[in-house]
């Protein structure tokens, strides 16, 4: 239906282009002709003046002979037919005519400029001190048809051509608005393949993930375990309690640091670009990395010692490590050894990359290697090698995102059964900020507490009673509750003066709870402390940005939240 609707549309275009070229080709013919009839004139009038300048002295002593050779110089111009000089009573003294042209009339009355049939003819009075000694005339000759056709060819041609070219150009046109339809419908399908394959990468790398995540957070789960028991068994022993609540608290980070990771395979978290220490990120990941390899890969790091900081996502950054440990342990089904170095290199006369201090971070294999027109288009998204079901074809596409994204680009190099090293070249950024962290343990009363009433509300009865107690510690009352509903209710009674809100909740989750509580109190701050990862829905609740606290967080830090915008708003 589309086409034949187009089909009309498209004639009708060729027709009034081809009407509009016509109209400028009659428009330009025309102004070629007055141009070429003025040249003309003025040609024709010029050698007229030209004439009666020369022939003065001649007409004075009545030199016929003279008259006849300026005639014959006059003449040598092909386009003039006929001439003549008539004396001062208008009699002919001297004439000229060219074969088949008119002849110039016996006398002439008075000088004039005019066209007949084609032809110019010009008269000029010939005068000297006042008195005039005669007349000049000249005759061209009419422009025949065929010079006339001659001198328009070349725009009737161009006409033609354009008018050949705008319908070639209008088919061709409609061919590609054709091929553009149809491309468009095939990029919606693409796209929606490309979600549904970048899905099928996440659980694909959340199922290479899973046994040492596992693993890790069972590990996890004994060290807070057995710190309780402790505490437990030594309650009165106050620096046992105090170093086993610290250990406690540093497998809880850990058990953070996973969670965050988890996040990023889901892509759920939001691209954080920021200085990054490599070498750091990768230290940390030693033992995800040892957990994902398994025992018959030997895990090997060759970290420089003085390590550059990069501008760079340090959860993608993550990723891509992993992504890499994942496609070399396939490589190496009977075990091997994978290594991770880390050096500065200083680029100059990079073909691809501007000048500077970069960090190239390796990922070494012993592995099957792959031939030269693999390895070419490993970085292809979709590509894979892997069987069906096996791999997406994502995991170095994503690599090599990372890395351009982070002022750098991914190199490989690899030969079949000599190994792979895939390089990333990461570009120097500035160092961040190194804050010395407080002692986690340590309670710190808030400044600007003074009995200011916080609405807590969380679903999990534990964690209020952890952070009602440690906020309570710190100087604020609480009022806590276990729903959305129950805070709105609670609020419509007492006035809080700051909330703190999980985010998923039975019922009115977070987001729901802060829309409907900041119409009760449009000016009410409020936090959100939650593990759900997207801030978006956060976001929107408050019409902008939201002050969000990661779980598992500090309590010093949400007490010193609480202060800075109950400060703010004061």
């Amino acid at each position: 239906m589309r086409r034949r609707e187009a089909e009309p549309r498209n004639v009708l275009l060729i027709w009034l282009g081809a009407v509009v070229l016509v109209a400028a080709s009659i428009g330009l013919a025309f102004r070629e002709e007055c141009v070429h009839q003025a040249a003309a004139l003025q040609q024709a009038e010029a050698q007229t003046d030209v004439l009666a300048g020369g022939v003065s002295a001649a007409l004075a002593f009545n030199d016929q002979d003279a008259m006849r050779q300026y005639l014959g110089a006059l003449m040598r111009n092909q386009e003039v037919a006929a001439a003549a000089i008539y004396g001062p009573h208008g009699h002919q003294l001297a004439i000229l005519t060219r074969t088949g042209a008119d002849r110039a009339p016996t006398t002439l009355a008075a000088g004039e400029t005019q066209r007949v049939d084609g032809r110019i003819i010009v008269a000029r009075p010939v005068s000297e001190q006042g008195q005039q000694l005669g007349t000049v005339y000249l005759q061209t000759r009419p422009e025949s048809p065929s010079e006339f056709i001659a001198r328009h060819t070349g725009l009737v041609i161009l006409t033609m051509l354009a008018l050949l070219l705008l319908s070639f150009v209008t088919r061709a046109a409609d061919r590609l608005g054709r091929a553009n339809t149809q491309l468009n419908e095939e990029i919606r399908a693409r796209t929606a393949a490309e979600e549904a394959l970048r899905q099928s990468q996440k659980l694909e790398a959340l199922g290479q993930l899973t046994g040492g995540i596992a693993h890790d957070f069972n590990n996890l789960l004994q060290a807070i375990h057995g710190a309780f028991e402790l505490i437990l068994g030594k309650a009165t022993d106050e620096k046992v309690v105090r170093r086993w609540a610290q250990n406690g608290l540093e497998a809880a980070d850990r058990g953070a640091s996973l969670t965050r990771q988890l996040l990023a395979f889901s892509r759920q978290q939001k691209l954080e670009m920021k200085p990054v220490v490599a070498a750091d990120a990768l230290s940390r990941m030693g033992d995800l990395l040892s957990r994902t390899l398994g025992p018959n890969i030997q895990l090997a790091f060759d970290l420089d010692p003085h390590p550059l900081t990069v501008m760079s996502d340090a959860t993608q950054l993550e990723v891509a490590v992993m992504n890499l440990a994942v496609n070399a342990r396939d490589a190496m089904p009977d075990g091997g050894k994978l290594t991770l170095r880390t050096r500065a290199v200083l680029l100059s006369n990079d073909a691809l990359l501007a000048p500077g201090r970069y960090l190239e971070l390796q990922v070494i294999d012993t592995g099957q290697g792959m031939p030269l027109d693999i390895m070419r288009r490993a970085f292809d998204p979709f590509f894979t090698t892997k069987a069906v079901g096996k791999g997406t074809g994502l995991g170095l596409a994503q690599v090599y995102g990372l890395a351009r994204q982070a002022g750098g680009d991914a190199r490989i190099v690899s030969s079949p059964q000599g190994g792979t090293t895939v390089t990333l070249l990461l570009h120097e950024a500035e160092a961040p900020e190194v804050k010395t962290p407080a002692a986690a343990a340590e309670i710190r009363l808030a400044p600007a507490a003074n009995g200011a009433t916080v609405l807590l509300v969380d679903d999990d009865e534990a964690v209020r009673g952890v952070v009602r107690g440690g906020l309570e510690e710190r100087g604020f009352k609480v009022m806590d509750a276990d729903s959305g509903e129950a805070a709105l209710a609670i609020a419509d009674g007492e006035a809080p003066q700051i909330a703190v809100i999980d985010y998923a909740m039975p019922g009115m989750d977070g987001a729901q709870t802060a829309e409907r509580l900041r119409k009760l109190m449009p000016k009410l701050p409020i936090i959100f402390a939650t593990g759900y990862a997207d801030t978006a829905a956060m976001e929107r609740a408050l019409g902008g940005s939201a002050t969000v606290l990661r779980k598992p967080f500090d309590i010093n830090a949400l007490s010193d939240t609480v202060s800075r915008m109950l400060e703010a708003g004061a």
